[in-house]
């Protein structure tokens, strides 16, 4: 029955789990069910699907009251992926026997294969209130715990287990497993190589427009090194203009050079409207002082082109930047600074931090969130090239928003922030604010993220207000 690989100790949860809820409850049954099961339980295991739904449709026939069977038809619709059918049939031998421990730990683990973890949690929570030595219920608790991100309670929930079942080696497993301090960043994300694809639409109250298109995948090279490369198409147009089309292409390289230290360099073209190209490049050294922060330095030279007026100019900057991130399952802190100078004699000085921390609400699939987020501009000269060159700018904003998720296929993500804004040239401050409805489909190795932003702020194109809708398509592999 497994369904996709977390770490060794994950894996070794369904043989601990699924075998006690085989054949505990089935001495009444005699041997003929017990046989049945098992060798459909192993025809499983060989990943002969069809032999193992033969055989307990064979032995319906000859038992067709008997749980155990009907248990194991379960497990079969799951490993087929129907969890529907799976669900409906364990809730149909709940309702015949409300106390049947076994169909409850079913329950619980189909609930858990669909990341409904407030539906499985529950029933372990259940299955240990009645019996607190129940050491399938806790095994399945603990995994759970982990796949939710939860170390302290699963840490707590095996300790527990442990005193009372010294010799259970799943437990064990846990135990050495959760024992572990491996920092959450960005290197332990599972490797999943990934193509995408891109598209984003932009209108501002100003007229202009932009069309944004980008093709990409990451390659994962060895244990420690990543590459990435990727293709973008940007048309851009305004009110009474023809459409001007900005190419470029860029490579990325990411090795981790020890637990603690990694570098990213990148190089690529652009090809602006008058047909002329110009090289791409950058590098970053990156740090990891601490669990789930993340420090990063780097130099890099990048195109400009947020309008129609922009892309007449070539403009490319360069500069130095820097970023600080600092992530956890409930709080998020950012911040990324910049001193760059354009290639048409202006210079830029950018600084951005937000913070966000998540409240989860208690036994509900959704969490509230509370933040702040800063953002200061300063540029040397004000040309008037297309590009936001005010010569200060500042803006604070509050923000509020809620997370929650449907089932194990929609993930949504819905910040409003609302503020004041100053900007040179414009006495006291203005109201300012800004919009994000993130929305995250999952299915299998797919995914398709469909997102929405409306900004009541100064924009890059010198609008006030703006739209923008963005869909990315990608597939892990």
């Amino acid at each position: 029955m497994k369904r996709k690989k977390i770490a060794p100790v994950v894996m070794a949860l369904a043989f601990v789990i699924v075998y006690p809820v085989t054949f505990q409850g089935q001495q009444t049954a005699g041997i003929p069910v017990a046989q049945i099961v098992a060798q459909s339980e192993q025809a499983l295991e060989q990943h002969d699907t069809a032999k193992a739904l033969r055989l307990i449709q064979e032995g319906l026939t000859r038992f067709s009251n008997e749980e155990a069977l009907h248990l194991q038809l379960a497990r079969v619709y799951v490993y087929q992926g129907h969890d529907g059918q799976a669900l409906d049939l364990i809730k149909t031998i709940l309702a015949k026997n409300p106390a049947s421990r076994e169909a409850k730990l079913e329950l619980a683990q189909v609930y858990g294969y669909r990341r409904d973890y407030l539906q499985s949690d529950r029933l372990y929570h259940e299955l240990l209130a009645k019996d607190p030595a129940d050491e399938a219920a806790s095994l399945g608790l603990i995994h759970n715990l982990i796949l939710e991100g939860k170390r302290p309670e699963a840490r707590e929930e095996t300790r527990r287990a442990i005193t009372l079942h010294p010799t259970s080696l799943g437990l064990q497993q846990f135990s050495d497993y959760l024992s572990q301090s491996l920092p959450a960043t960005e290197a332990q994300r599972p490797r999943n190589n990934r193509i995408q694809a891109t598209e984003s639409f932009f209108a501002d109250t100003s007229g202009n427009r932009s069309f944004y298109s980008s093709q990409g995948f990451v390659y994962q090279v060895g244990k420690n090194a990543s590459t990435r490369f990727r293709i973008e198409e940007t048309s851009l147009w305004a009110s009474g203009t023809a459409t001007e089309t900005v190419l470029s292409a860029l490579e990325e390289t990411r090795l981790k050079l020890t637990r603690y230290i990694g570098v990213r360099a990148s190089a690529g073209l652009v090809r602006f409207p008058d047909s002329s190209s110009h090289p791409l490049y950058g590098g970053d050294l990156e740090l990891y002082p601490f669990k789930a922060l993340l420090v990063s330095g780097g130099f890099s030279r990048v195109p400009v082109f947020p309008t129609f007026d922009a892309a007449q100019f070539d403009l490319l900057t360069e500069g130095w930047h820097g970023r600080v991130d600092y992530r956890t399952k409930n709080l998020s802190v950012a911040g990324t600074f910049a001193l760059t100078h354009l290639s048409d004699g202006n210079r830029a000085e950018r600084e951005w931090v937000e913070g966000l921390r998540w409240f989860p609400v208690k036994e509900q699939p959704f969490s509230i969130a509370a933040g702040y987020a800063f953002r200061h501009l300063h540029f040397a000269q004000d040309l008037n090239h297309g590009y936001f060159s005010p010569l200060q700018y500042h803006s604070h904003l509050v923000a509020a928003g809620v997370r929650f998720r449907i089932g194990k296929h929609y993930r949504g993500e819905y910040l409003g922030y609302g503020g004041a804004e100053v900007r040179t040239g414009v006495s006291g401050h203005s109201p300012a604010g800004e919009l994000l409805l993130k929305n995250d489909f999952f299915f299998g190795r797919w995914d398709l993220t469909a997102d929405y932003s409306y900004f009541h702020l100064t924009q890059a194109t010198g609008a006030f207000r703006a739209n923008a809708v963005t869909t990315t398509f990608g597939y892990r592999f």
